[in-house]
């Protein structure tokens, strides 16, 4: 009997989180659809790929997702290997058996009943594929993130440092070289490499595992991280040099206040702010614009 993983998604879930997640055959997956809340977690959503939902992985790196839409129906969503979308919608729940069991028992999965959508430069893999929430710093996400805070300001010190050294260190008195430098350190990343050095050492061996619908996570030392409950929490408060102007701009902290007093502190090396902020919608938040140093 064929047997594929199936997974839950709910409501005010973020793409690549699931639960539930186990091998099942046919009949078994017909029972989770079943008894899945259909109707109470139809209310308030907003159509879209992550929606309250049942995935299927099939064996070729391709994907069956039935899920709410438009109208009161339901939808099928066939992912291929080929990262192409296919959608097929229903006024029934029972409607879209055939198609589950046609994905449990062919070879290939047959699409002639399907639409194909047009999903250029969409990256829809993320809405199938389960992500762990893991944050941590790493040398790729390091680049990533100087490039962005720091990438113009790096660039403009070359340059000050290329019309310094074409004029000569002979023609420019001390005074003139301490200026051009201390211009190179203001302008050129100098301070951003503070603020960057500032939040390294502070999340070089920590670990933040968060997703948008669990209410636990977990922060602190990347070997034994700390347990938290997100309905513990006060306020939170993202901290930002606002202006598209400012050259801090890059930069955020997001100051997780507990009704215990206990405060973490997460700067967006770590996990980007908007990410962050939106794990945590259902709690209040504060903006404050200030330099973001811990």
């Amino acid at each position: 009997m064929t047997t594929l993983i199936s997974k839950v998604q709910y409501k005010n879930f973020e793409a690549g989180e699931f639960v539930d997640i186990q091998k099942r055959n046919y009949a078994d997956t017909i029972k989770l659809i079943e008894s899945f809340p259909w109707n109470s977690q139809r209310d308030k959503i907003v159509i879209d790929l992550t929606n309250p939902s049942i995935t299927i992985e099939g064996n070729n790196n391709d994907f069956l997702k039935f899920a709410l839409f438009f109208n009161q129906k339901y939808v099928l969503h066939y992912f291929d290997q080929t990262q192409i979308l296919y959608t097929k919608s229903f006024i029934n729940l029972n409607e879209g058996y055939e198609y589950i069991k046609n994905y449990f028992e062919q070879l290939v999965f047959n699409t002639t009943d399907f639409k194909k959508e047009t999903t250029w430069l969409q990256h829809n893999l993320k809405h199938f594929v389960t992500q762990d929430f893991r944050y941590v710093v790493t040398p790729k996400s390091i680049r990533t993130y100087l490039i962005s805070t720091s990438g113009i300001n790096f660039c403009l010190s070359i340059v000050f440092l290329i019309l310094f050294l074409s004029k000569g260190l002979n023609s420019i008195n001390t005074i003139g070289i301490i200026a051009i430098l201390l211009v190179i350190f203001l302008i050129g990343g100098g301070l951003h490499l503070i603020i960057f050095f500032n939040y390294y050492n502070y999340v070089k061996d920590k670990v933040l595992i968060m997703s948008r619908g669990n209410d636990i996570f977990y922060f602190g030392n990347a070997d034994n991280p700390l347990k938290y409950d997100k309905k513990d929490i006060l306020q939170f408060t993202t901290i930002r040099s606002r202006g598209s102007r400012n050259q801090f701009s890059g930069f955020a902290i997001i100051k997780i206040e507990f009704k215990n007093g206990t405060i973490l502190k997460i700067p967006n090396l770590l996990v980007d702010y908007t990410a962050l902020e939106n794990k945590l919608f259902e709690y209040p938040k504060i903006d404050k614009n200030k330099l973001p140093y811990l």
